[in-house]
């Protein structure tokens, strides 16, 4: 069972943490490349890169104790926490189920033998199959207002990538908070 967790804890380490850290995702001169090319030689760039790779190191150093913690505790809760999963998805569906009796046939309990005949379950099903219409109506609108927000985001985010900003002050607004973390950096040492 110990080789296991090791072997568990390995793997984490290796998928999660090593291919983590800010410079194996992205050099500073991609970095730098994210930003307009007036302040590619400020020396805030090279700052909030560094201050990013700490926090992001300091993130990653969070992880590896999380890890090392699940593996000295066996994953005994991880096993716990996904039979209790399991049993409230099942009795999840057993609610829906449950649900799905009751308005189709009005009774507080499923067990219940309804009396219906042909001619009154029709109603019943007409006003299910409306509501269940009505339901993917909304669905499919919820959809469309996803895909437009994400068009939008899409569009935004290549704005971005050329240089051409909806928001003009947003390079001087950059500079100005670039300004200020340094400040903040330069009082704490």
């Amino acid at each position: 069972m110990a080789a296991a967790q090791t072997e568990e804890a390995e793997l984490l380490t290796s998928f999660l943490l090593d291919p983590a850290r800010l410079p194996n995702i992205l050099t500073f001169d991609q970095f730098r490349a994210l930003f307009p090319r007036e302040v590619h030689g400020s020396p805030l760039l090279r700052s909030l890169f560094l201050d990013l790779s700490a926090q992001r190191g300091h993130t990653i150093d969070t992880v590896a104790a999380a890890i090392e913690f699940e593996a000295q505790r066996g994953g005994q809760a991880i096993r716990r926490e996904v039979a209790r999963q399991r049993r409230e998805e099942v009795d999840w569906e057993v609610d829906g189920e449950v649900e799905m009796d009751r308005a189709l046939f009005a009774s507080d309990s499923a067990a219940k033998k309804s009396k219906h005949t042909l001619d009154s379950i029709l109603p019943e099903l007409e006003g299910a199959t409306g509501a269940v219409e009505a339901e993917i109506a909304k669905l499919q609108q919820q959809e469309a207002d996803l895909k437009e927000a994400l068009a939008r985001t899409i569009d935004e985010l290549g704005d971005l990538r050329t240089g051409e900003l909806a928001n003009q002050q947003l390079p001087d607004e950059v500079l100005d908070r670039l300004e200020n973390l340094q400040e903040i950096c330069n009082r704490k040492t």
